[in-house]
């Protein structure tokens, strides 16, 4: 079963979940947008130290390479030899602060014949300036690649930093610059002037980048590797490419590939480098073709938005509580009195409509509408009262109408009134009312032990009017036969009784038929009802056509013509009512006299009560469910005497032939 839950709570569900969803919505962009702009600015802050930092790294690189000229366009002229070589290598070391070596070496045999190696090389060590020659069987300089590439290339290089040998053993990098005897010739090179520059000072330089608390610069060389960085193991021994396959992280191969190719960017650093998120912006030492990075943790980036965060949701949840009792409160002012009236109609639902509705305290639409449901309680008591009274009287007119239909259906005659006399005549009639009791009548009775009087009538209305008014008819209509042997004279003086106080206009359609036991002579008299339908013996059923007649209670001192014909052994007649040729199904289609010709040809053989049965379930069958409008009534009579007279069977056979 399905749990109940108050109005008050799902009003605050529905409050609360509205609100959260607005601010929780709120503060995704709000997040978002400030973290947009932290990161946007801790890039500008990153190139910033990291232009700074190679602007300084650039000072120091240029001022080498700038001392390289003048001494290089004085080896290149050929007057510096020997010793005043030397004096000048011991000068530049000596006035210069980031000069911690200088060397001069000379293609194979082209300083001195007999010298293989002639490389005067000086450095500084302890404050002092030391000579010595570069080069014998421990030390190759011809193919070492700050001699090589120069010469190769004809351009000049900085190299990858590493340990210098023959002389201070210190982390250096070093300057080669080419010398040609011809500079527009490049075959005509002599040798290469090689400055080796310490370090220190620019790791030093490096390593002071600070940002945030953590936060640190390195710098890498032209092939990927550690030149300075926070964890000695890595430098000089790993590079970005060798830390990716190590550690399994492609991540780093792609960042090395984009530092080593001299770009600049801002990208987000796998956790396995720093064993956190963290952000690395870089960018190239263009002189030297070595890249600077800025390392920058996500948790320092972000700290700021984080704290914020904190105290965000720290103040939203206080004020969700606050909200939430809020909303408790208001929820309950308003759902209490609705409690209340619910209880009350529970019990008003039951029948109880003397329970009294909770005081309206409040102005408010709760309050309207228990006083509405009060004034609806009241007035539905009274109406429960009058409907009670209502429903006593429609049962009484119910019962009433019963009784009258009763009363109405005991006027009508039954086959059996006619005398056991009374033989060869086979009569049926039945009769459906639209209503409890209707205006149509049928009606047969002997007279003078001779005549049987046959008729069927409708009156004008429907309902209890029209039965009273059918009762009259019948009643005048046996009183009257019994002293006139003529349709017409009945006809007329039963219509000027009816017209006498008809003051409601009231008027009845009437046929008639009185038949001669004796001789088989039928009167038929009409006063304005449906033509009856003959069918002779072994003949298709034809309408016979009658002497016009004013209805019943129309007019008064009306005369009525009378209609004989002769039955024959045999024949049948059919009185009916316009209920019948007049019946509409659900599409307002008539029945019509058609019909009813085809179904009584159709019917030869049958009873009278079969064929008054299959003519009112054949009209059942076409309304199909549709209302009914008018009475039903069908008289069907065979005229079949048993010992027919003489003159009986001459017209018979006169009939038949």
């Amino acid at each position: 079963m399905t749990k109940k839950r108050s109005l008050a709570v799902k009003l605050s569900l529905i409050v609360l979940a509205s609100t959260s969803a607005i601010f929780f919505a709120a503060f995704g962009a709000t997040y978002f947008t400030v973290r947009s702009m932290m990161l946007d600015n801790a890039e500008a802050m990153a190139t910033k130290l990291t232009d700074g930092t190679a602007n300084h790294i650039h000072a120091t690189l240029n001022s080498v390479m700038a001392a390289a000229q003048p001494l290089a366009a004085v080896v290149e002229s050929g007057w510096l030899e020997g010793e005043q070589l030397h004096r000048m290598l011991d000068e530049m070391v000596l006035r210069s602060n980031r000069i911690s070596g200088a060397a001069v070496a000379f293609e194979p045999f082209s300083v001195d014949p007999d010298r293989r190696y002639y490389a005067p090389f000086s450095y500084k060590q302890d404050g002092e300036i030391h000579r010595t020659f570069l080069g014998g069987e421990d030390l190759h300089y011809f193919v070492r690649d700050w001699y090589q590439i120069p010469k190769e290339t004809g351009r000049p290089i900085w190299t990858d930093p590493y340990h210098a040998e023959g002389g201070a053993d210190e982390f250096i990098a070093t300057f080669a610059l080419p010398l040609y005897r011809e500079p527009s010739d490049p075959d005509s090179f002599i040798g290469v002037i090689a400055l080796d520059v310490s370090l220190d000072s620019m790791l030093e330089m490096i390593e002071d980048v600070s940002i945030y608390d953590s936060g640190f610069a390195f710098m890498v060389s032209s092939s990927g590797a550690f030149v300075t960085y926070p964890e000695p193991e890595l430098v000089r021994h790993e590079s970005f490419f060798s830390l990716a396959e190590t550690w399994e992280i492609p991540e780093l191969r792609e960042i090395g590939r984009a530092m080593v190719q001299d770009s600049r960017g801002f990208v987000r650093l796998p956790d396995g480098l720093i064993g956190e998120s963290a952000w690395l912006y870089y960018a190239p030492l263009d002189e030297a073709d070595w890249n600077l990075g800025v390392v920058i943790p996500e948790a320092e980036l972000y700290g700021d938005v984080l704290q914020l965060i904190q105290r965000i949701l720290i103040i939203a949840g206080a004020g969700f509580v606050i909200l939430l009792v809020v909303i408790v409160g208001v929820s309950r002012s308003i759902t209490q009195p609705l409690k209340r009236l619910v209880k009350t109609a529970a019990q008003i639902a039951k029948g109880n409509l003397d329970e009294k509705m909770p005081p309206a305290e409040s102005t408010d639409e709760v309050g309207e509408l228990a006083r509405s449901f009060d004034e609806m309680r009241v007035a539905l008591k009274d109406y429960i009262n009058n409907l009670t009274e209502t429903t006593k009287a429609k049962e009484r007119i119910e019962s009433e109408l019963l009784i009258a239909q009763k009363i109405q259906m005991s006027f009508l005659p039954k086959k059996y009134s006619l005398p056991a006399s009374v033989k060869g005549i086979d009569l049926n009639a039945q009769l459906v009312s639209a209503k409890h009791v209707g205006g149509d009548l049928y009606d047969f009775f002997l007279l003078k032990d001779r005549y049987l009087y046959f008729a069927v009538g409708d009156v004008s209305d429907k309902g209890v009017p029209a039965a009273l008014l059918m009762a009259v008819t019948k009643t005048l209509v046996k009183g009257i036969a019994e002293q006139y042997n003529d349709p017409g004279e009945i006809l007329e003086r039963v219509n000027n009784e009816l017209c006498f106080n008809n003051e409601n206009s009231m008027f009845v359609t009437y046929i008639c038929g009185m038949l001669d036991l004796e001789n088989g002579e039928l009167s038929l008299g009409n006063a304005g009802h449906n033509l009856p339908l003959l069918r002779r013996a072994g003949r298709r059923p034809e309408w016979l056509e009658l002497t016009p007649g004013l209805v019943l209670g129309a007019m008064e001192d009306m005369k009525y013509g009378v209609h004989k014909i002769q039955l024959n052994p045999g024949d049948s007649i059919l009185f009916y009512t316009d209920g019948v040729v007049e019946a509409e199904d659900k599409d307002q289609a008539l029945y019509g006299d058609e019909r009813l010709l085809n179904l009584y040809a159709e019917l030869v053989g049958q009873t009278p009560k079969q064929t008054v049965t299959r003519i009112i379930e054949s009209v059942g069958s076409f309304v199909d469910g549709a209302p009914q409008s008018d009475d039903i009534t069908v008289l069907a009579l065979d005229y079949r005497p048993e010992s027919p007279t003489p003159q009986l069977r001459a017209r018979s056979a006169r009939g038949s032939a």
